[in-house]
């Protein structure tokens, strides 16, 4: 008799076979969603649907090749990859690099090593190469011993979190005097609109005055245990509180901190506390950016006094899977499942809403 688990990987494998011309981008400045929509709509349970939801991806989006290998990186050489950090044109070199690393060690020992160097640049390509390395972590982790297909997922996104890399600015040490709320409502705001481009990109930050002080402005969380689902809660009720922005702004604050917590059982050279700081840099500045233009945030401080909610009760997690199944649109299928997962870490209506919010407000396929 097939287990879960049994169904599982062969779901993961024969998604992975399909989309195996796919590398890191499905349309200009758009990274490739197909193995990270289809990991997470096998997550919620539909394993049933994921091949015609495959199939329909690929029709929508033609495959892009990924750029020619230049040069050899060497892992044990860190003059030699320092200088590809970042630099989308070695994305080919980076997953050469790491589809080595992965044959010579266990999978889990390559994520301990490179996660930690390449936390701080995670907001490139909009944070796409830690939650697609992150997909493909749950699913290595979820199989028990991982395909060839699997791995080579896992390669290319560590390298798309290495060729993407881009460190944003501050220096988030959790060395100031401020809550979490306090900092949030200490966010300067840009005057003019950004688009969603130019904010998914940070194009302005380095010139926005006041930005490094409010993220090092941040203390430490009040209970370790608790500062993640304190990150995603917040994010959420600004998507919530600010209904006239744009939804996948906010979807990309929240996502990534899910996706870290994959990652974090397979950091050992990295604390909690760290991994909050790099997440609230990034999720701050996307809420900045995705607010622009307007005299605050739409968070009343303290987020103690919580925004309005929907008049109606939320959606239950049941319905929220439902509908993410027949959207089909990657991010609410991604969206939906890291929600539904916070909400179980620490139940809070705030994700049912935010979750229903965004299958609401994002054309179906």
């Amino acid at each position: 008799m097939q287990t879960r688990t049994d169904h599982r990987a062969q779901a993961i494998d024969d998604v992975l076979d399909r989309l195996s011309d796919y590398s890191y981008a499905d349309g200009p400045g758009m990274a490739t969603h197909g193995p990270m929509g289809a990991e997470a709509l096998i997550t919620l349970g539909h394993d049933d649907v994921v091949g015609a939801w495959v199939e329909e991806y690929k029709a929508r989006h033609d495959p892009i090749p990924a750029p020619p290998a230049t040069d050899r990186l060497d892992p044990d050489d860190e003059s030699s990859w320092q200088t590809a950090l970042g630099n989308p044109a070695h994305l080919t070199d980076w997953r050469c690099l790491f589809g080595h690393e992965l044959q010579e060690r266990p999978w889990s020992e390559v994520v301990g090593t490179w996660a930690p160097r390449l936390l701080a640049g995670y907001g490139g390509a909009f944070t796409h190469g830690l939650i697609r390395t992150a997909h493909a972590v749950r699913a290595a982790e979820s199989v028990g011993v991982p395909s060839d297909l699997v791995i080579d997922e896992l390669a290319k996104g560590l390298a798309y979190w290495a060729g993407t890399y881009k460190a944003l600015p501050g220096q988030p040490r959790l060395q100031g005097d401020r809550s979490l709320a306090e900092a949030v409502a200490g966010l300067p705001r840009p005057e003019q609109e950004w688009s969603p481009l130019e904010s998914g990109m940070f194009l302005y930050l380095p010139e926005l005055g006041g930005f490094t002080d409010a993220i090092e402005a941040l203390g430490p969380p009040a209970a370790v245990d608790e500062a993640l689902s304190d990150l995603t809660a917040t994010f959420a009720r600004m998507m919530l509180a600010n209904p006239d922005g744009h939804p996948f702004g906010f979807v990309h604050s929240v996502t990534p901190i899910a996706g870290a917590r994959t990652l974090l059982p397979y950091l050992p050279t990295v604390t909690t506390e760290q991994v909050y700081a790099q997440l609230w840099q990034v999720g701050a500045a996307i809420a900045i950016g995705f607010t622009s233009g307007r005299d605050r945030l739409g968070v009343e401080p303290p987020l103690e006094d919580e925004p309005p909610l929907e008049d109606e009760p939320p959606p239950t997690s049941a319905e929220l899977v439902a509908r993410a199944a027949e959207h089909r649109d990657p991010h609410v299928v991604k969206f939906t499942e890291a929600s539904l997962r916070e909400h179980t870490i620490r139940p809070d209506p705030v994700y049912l809403h935010a979750a229903h919010y965004v299958v609401s407000h994002t054309p179906r396929w």
